[in-house]
């Protein structure tokens, strides 16, 4: 079972940690809407019971058996779905299929900070109810009601199997990863049932594990029709869990969310939204390099999180490690009879050496890009081009060679790309207008705003005098094509009902903030650490060759689950409180006849 919580920026206060007789913890701490421990096994015992307390109630709630994990000489748990606040973890040794209290140890205060769910994923969605805020959480960070929570690991992403409601009328079993996503989308469009739907992975899943891939290149996240909506959850437990050898697309879906996952040597992009996507959330990612690509520019993968055609979206405290092409929206200069992507923002990602598309803007008139920290960027951050707009506020360049880029003029009017012999690092797209405000930029080889003597229009980014100031239809794009008319800047971001409420970050606290425990990233900045050295990588934008080995060489300290966890069942045919509420293992309400394993009054019953 799971609670929920929440986020800020502040170092984590220590975790104060006590220990009774023999178990000892070896570490503790809280993160975003999730608590975690770990502690040195105890030699001869295989199983763990795992608890976390209520801190309205001082109840303690045992967690799902599927997260207690082995690692060999130690165990970690994580409560995942808990709301802001101090909370305890108790782990109590299971010997002989009974608890033993006497060996328990308890992490205290434990420090869980709230997601931060500024952003276009969450403008304009519900306050409750089964479409509440993005993703199978509410916006407390608890479990939405009725929700269905399934746990997938390397073990069983191929046979993992539910039998859900197809329709009102018929049930239908689906089995493996890909193949259960893809009933829920039918279950849901067929209306056999509406409800959330949270699948948590554990450790590290690759391609080999899984039942099936599209185009044998990553999970499909599909709905049925443009748009349709799916309150659902995909997220990694943990500091170590990682997709390797695939991505993930997402396909006319609508509230719905990716988190604390890796994404390691996918085939394609790492996270793809293609077309008629809305509300999507995706954040806390751990993105390294792909697979090499066809195309000369595609040595370190083809994308990190691209968005084509869909709007609302909120991408937003990933760390991206050294990726070429991260950031592309919508996918050529012309859209065609697409709506072209919109309402797009982007903030508190680290681009850790990341080369260029932080992101590559393009088409849409209402894209947010702040409190990015650009760490040592080899080729460009932002990118303006086919007449998009974009206000850029409270981001740090450190060392990003140009910070925006816009198409044809400015910066960009006498580059020339290396890698494909054209000229402008945009090539030749159409421009557009940035607006650029409140930003700390150090080590730009040209930065050119309106108030530098460069001549009319002929400026990266156009340096405003304050947060509401809006631009004037002067100001223009120099280069415009594909339209009659050069693009004017939107100002949607003075516009009432454009935009959601805003306070950004002083740009200064940026770098820590994002570095920092609740920051970018997956929990614990992840189980794969990698440091860069600025002084020969800031400018390199070629595949760092020990970097790509690490990868590869990569592998999980995760060991096979411990065995015998559940405790204090009773075999029994009947309970002598036949009318107590009655729950499922997921703490689900079930009804008192239910079969199997139940739990009434706190204690679990097998019910024949």
């Amino acid at each position: 079972m799971n609670k929920n919580r929440f986020f800020t920026i502040l170092p984590a206060l220590l975790a104060v940690l006590t220990a009774d007789a023999a178990l000892t913890l070896k570490d503790a701490g809280g993160w975003l809407e999730t608590a975690w421990a770990e502690w040195y096994a105890l030699p001869g015992v295989k199983a763990y019971n795992a608890y976390v307390d209520n801190p309205a109630t001082g109840e303690w709630i045992k967690l799902d058996d599927e997260l207690v994990r082995s690692y060999g000489d130690y165990g970690r748990v994580d409560a995942p779905g808990l709301k802001e606040g101090n909370y305890n973890i108790r782990i109590v040794p299971v010997v002989d299929g009974v608890e033993d209290e006497s060996q328990s140890c308890v992490a205290e205060e434990l420090d869980v900070r709230a997601h931060d769910r500024t952003g276009y994923a969450h403008f304009g969605r519900p306050a409750s109810g089964l479409y509440e805020g993005v993703g199978g959480y509410k916006n407390d960070g608890t479990l939405k009601d009725d929700a269905i929570v399934l746990y997938v690991s390397a073990e069983n992403a191929k046979t993992i199997s539910v039998s859900w409601n197809y329709s009102p009328t018929s049930v239908k079993t689906y089995t493996g990863l890909y193949g259960v996503i893809e009933g829920y989308r039918k279950c849901l469009a067929n209306g056999g049932m509406k409800r959330p739907l949270v699948i948590r992975l554990i450790g590290t899943v690759t391609a080999d594990d899984m039942d099936k891939l599209r185009f044998g290149q990553g999970l499909d996240i599909k709905g049925e029709t443009e748009y349709s909506e799916m309150p659902f959850t995909f997220e990694g437990i943990g500091n170590d869990a990682a997709i390797y050898g695939f991505g993930v697309q997402f396909s006319q879906v609508t509230g719905a969310e990716m988190r604390n996952i890796a994404v390691m040597l996918c085939k394609d992009d790492a996270v793809e939204v293609n077309k008629h996507n809305s509300h999507l959330w995706i954040h806390n990612l751990d993105i390294f390099y792909g697979q090499v690509g066809s195309d000369a520019d595609q040595v370190k993968g083809d994308g990190a999180i691209d968005i084509k055609y869909s709007s609302y979206c909120t991408v937003a405290y990933n760390h991206f490690f050294d990726n070429g092409k991260c950031c592309l929206i919508d996918p050529s200069k012309s859209y065609g009879s697409e709506t072209p992507a919109d309402y797009l923002t982007y903030h508190h990602n680290w681009f850790d050496h990341a080369d260029s598309r932080l992101p590559r803007c393009r088409h849409g008139k209402a894209f947010h890009v702040y409190n990015n920290y650009y760490d040592g960027n080899g080729e460009y951050g932002v990118g303006l081009a086919s007449n998009a707009c974009a206000f850029v506020e409270g981001n740090y360049f450190r060392n990003c060679r140009y910070p925006v880029i816009n198409s044809g003029q400015g910066t960009d009017k006498n580059l020339v790309d290396a890698k494909t012999s054209k000229k402008g690092l945009l090539s030749g797209e159409d421009g557009g207008v940035c607006k650029f405000w409140d930003n700390h930029v150090e080590g730009a080889k040209s930065f050119i705003t309106q108030k530098d003597s460069y001549g009319s229009n002929l400026y990266d980014a156009y340096l405003v005098d304050s947060r509401d100031e809006v631009i004037p239809e002067s100001v223009k794009a120099l280069k415009a094509e594909l339209v009659k008319t050069p693009t004017t800047y939107s100002n949607f971001d003075t516009t009432p009902g454009m935009i959601y409420a805003c306070q950004p970050d002083d740009p200064a606290t940026v770098p820590a903030t994002v570095t920092g425990v609740y920051g970018a990233g997956r929990c614990q900045k992840g189980d794969f650490a990698w440091k860069f050295d600025n002084a020969t990588e800031d400018a390199n934008t070629n595949v760092i060759a020990e970097l790509k080995n690490a990868l590869t060489d990569y592998r999980s300290s995760r060991q096979p689950a411990f065995t015998g966890v559940i405790s204090g069942i009773e075999e029994i045919s009947a309970e002598p409180d036949a009318e107590a509420p009655c729950y499922d293992i997921l703490g689900r309400r079930v009804v008192p006849a239910t079969r199997g394993i139940v739990i009434r009054h706190g204690k679990k019953y097998i019910i024949r």
